[in-house]
């Protein structure tokens, strides 16, 4: 009898067990390569960041000297004069302040 229990316990702790024993020692597949090419946004300036590339209006030529208009609502929030200028992006610079 105390052998059954003996069985029982520990086809019970067995059945309970996290491990897979039977697939341990297959390798993980890496994923398959996508072939998909993802178009890149060409900057207007060559010398701007991503952000800021992407908060300059469309068709921005890069002009010696001249601030770019503030069109985008990212431009608008980060760029305003209610926030501190220790607190601005270094790519406000590039634009003119916004009027609100």
């Amino acid at each position: 009898m105390r052998q059954l229990a003996k069985m029982l316990l520990l086809l019970a702790l067995a059945g309970c067990s996290s491990t897979d024993w039977f697939h341990q020692q297959e390798p993980i597949k890496p994923a398959a390569p996508t072939t998909e090419v993802v178009p890149q946004q060409a900057a207007p300036r060559g010398n701007l960041s991503p952000a800021a590339g992407a908060a300059a209006p469309p068709g921005a030529t890069e002009s010696a000297g001249e601030l770019m208009e503030c069109v985008t609502q990212s431009c608008k929030i980060n760029c305003s004069p209610k926030v501190a200028a220790r607190f601005r992006p270094k790519w406000c610079v590039n634009f003119k302040e916004p009027t609100e």
